[in-house]
């Protein structure tokens, strides 16, 4: 079971005074195999995936608790009320959310002009974010498999949250990291959903040029009530062994790697995965990437049911920088089918096709795509290191 560290209790709740916020060590959230719940997990036949109608893991818990703290206490640029959704009719299930507040008052993006740019400390970065934005730290048991030695992986919450819950998965900052994808960052964001009993809790990275606003090692993790089209969309394999496959009846087709959970087949794919984001980064390609509960690869139906985890990576168009005139930008939860919409005119509005429109604007050149087809298959038939 997951425990705090050195106590049977842990308390992820500030204390009343700001004054020893900075005094307060950072509270460990610590969790073994047992924890990590592959199966089991799906959504609710008659009821929505709201936080209060589903059952809670003591990661949820922990995190709801410490994040809905924090909002108490004013750490949030906005404070996130009730959003308004609506499904787009159509084919794809888009689910669009209003969100005024994030479109307004969230950070501007940094100047980022290469996919593979240095960290800069100047810049902002999460070594400059108070003490109270620090949720916990995730720290593994050595009986979890992992050839690679676990990095302190920081829970801070998101200022300018886009749902419920919304954190960012930080790890070591201390080490001023750029933001592109290393092994143990995707492992604690696969963990994460897999520490998680909600069907909605999400995890997600975007690289530089595809539409990351901060140039430090960051993930995205956050609880949607929803059902996305990714978690069920048929796939086709590209490779002999069944490792990589192409994900189907999306505006952006995306390749989708899957795992059954926690065990060698989950390194394995972080391997396989991490292989497929360096060959990307070196190649000055941008990308996106997004984990959650899913069906198996292959012929799937609305009814398939969440047998394990699904990666689904993107290779696109770089966009530095945001673009204020669409309804919404591209990034990981849109390629995904989550569109977060920044004005009540264009929530009113938006329909299916206009969303695909501006979904597959971003996508690579045809022959660009079919290049980079060719070299994750051939990436994928490589022996692990």
């Amino acid at each position: 079971m997951a425990l705090p560290h050195d106590s049977n209790e842990t308390s992820y709740l500030l204390p009343p005074n700001n004054e020893d916020w900075d005094r307060q060590a950072i509270p460990d959230f610590v969790y073994g195999q047992k924890d990590l719940m592959a199966e089991g997990i799906q959504w609710p036949r008659n009821a929505p995936g709201v936080l209060e109608a589903l059952p809670q893991s003591l990661f949820d818990a922990a995190l709801c608790s410490a994040w809905k703290q924090r909002v108490e206490l004013g750490l949030f640029r906005y404070r996130l009320r009730e959003l308004q959704t609506q499904i787009l009719p159509g084919v794809v299930g888009f689910v669009a959310q209003l969100n005024v507040e994030r479109g307004v008052q969230r950070r501007r993006p940094q100047t980022i002009k290469s996919v593979r740019q240095a960290f800069d400390p100047e810049q902002f970065n999460f070594n400059k974010i108070q003490a109270g934005e620090v949720l916990f730290r995730l720290h593994r048991e050595p009986d979890l498999p992992g050839t690679l030695l676990q990095e302190d992986i920081l829970v801070v919450i998101n200022v300018s949250p886009l749902e419920w819950g919304h954190v960012l998965l930080v790890p070591e900052p201390a080490r001023g990291l750029p933001q592109r994808l290393l092994p143990g960052a995707l492992r604690a964001g696969i963990e994460a959903v897999l520490l998680s009993l909600h069907p909605g809790f999400r995890v997600g990275f975007n690289s530089l040029g595809g539409l990351a606003s901060v140039n430090h090692l960051h993930l995205h993790g956050y609880y949607l009530a929803h059902r996305l089209p990714v978690e069920q969309a048929p796939s086709e394999p590209l490779d002999p062994g069944g490792h990589l496959h192409l994900l189907q009846g999306l505006p952006a087709p995306g390749f989708l790697f899957y795992t059954r959970g926690p065990g060698l087949d989950l390194e394995s794919l972080i391997c396989r995965v991490c292989r497929a984001t360096d060959y990307l980064t070196d190649h000055e390609i941008a990308h996106n990437l997004f984990v959650t509960r899913g069906a198996p690869p292959g012929k799937t139906s609305p009814s398939s049911a969440l047998t394990g985890v699904r990666v689904i990576l993107w290779a696109r168009k770089s966009c530095f920088g945001i673009k204020d005139g669409e309804a919404f930008n591209v990034a990981l939860c849109e390629l995904a089918g989550h569109l977060p919409v920044k004005t009540s005119q264009d929530f009113s509005s938006l329909t299916e096709a206009a969303a695909v429109a501006l979904i597959q604007d971003c996508r690579l050149p045809p022959s660009q795509a079919e290049e980079v087809q060719a070299a994750l298959v051939a990436l994928m038939s490589q022996k692990e290191q």
